[in-house]
């Protein structure tokens, strides 16, 4: 018996699809031919889900910040001191860009070819982050640990600026070595929170 695909499956494979050929070719020259090739549906099936390639785009872009986090949270136990958490948290998202490291840049750089609509899914990727790392700062301060409090332009500075260092990195060819850049992550989070 053969299973259809459902509409979730479609948008799945459409989101792979262009992860797939953002790996080789740039997001610029990537046609609706080339998604839906990748992702064995019909251009049909690609309107069903998107309104055009962009929206595909942001949609990858917001799928893959959600799987960061999912990193980033399994990688961190409320009941570690606050170095070894900082350390595995920072190597665990540092890993999991490394690892694909064709497609980080160019979410990176192509979502912010796409104006305001591109800086608006950062800002907020930005701020989800920076809210995570306020929610260690402040579950640490209430264990006993002494750190500064960790308002939202500092979360901001901290989480931009990672995220700078990783998109240098990536543009000098260095995605296969980010795992370099943490004990500068650390200690940019260690200077403002503490250690």
């Amino acid at each position: 018996m053969t299973t259809v695909p459902t509409t979730n499956d479609h948008r799945q494979r459409l989101l792979a699809g262009l992860a797939d050929t953002l790996a080789h070719k740039a997001y610029r020259d990537i046609t609706l031919a080339d998604l839906a090739a990748s992702a064995r549906v019909s251009r049909r099936t690609f309107y069903e889900h998107f309104a055009n390639k962009d929206a595909c785009l942001l949609a990858l872009c917001e799928d893959t910040s959600r799987d960061m986090m999912q990193v980033i949270l399994h990688a961190s136990a409320p009941e570690q001191a606050w170095p070894a958490l900082v350390r595995d948290i920072t190597r665990a998202y540092l890993t999991a860009i490394q690892a694909k490291p064709a497609l980080m840049k160019a979410l990176y750089i192509e979502l912010a070819s796409l104006g305001e609509t591109g800086l608006a899914v950062r800002r907020r990727v930005a701020e989800q982050f920076a809210g995570f790392l306020q929610q260690q700062v402040e579950r640490q301060r209430l264990s006993g640990v002494a750190l500064q409090e960790l308002g939202q332009p500092l979360a901001l500075a901290i989480v931009t600026g990672i995220n700078e260092l990783i998109l240098y990195a990536l543009s000098d060819g260095r995605g296969d070595r980010l795992l370099e850049l943490a004990p500068t992550a650390e200690a940019l989070i260690f200077s403002v929170a503490g250690r």
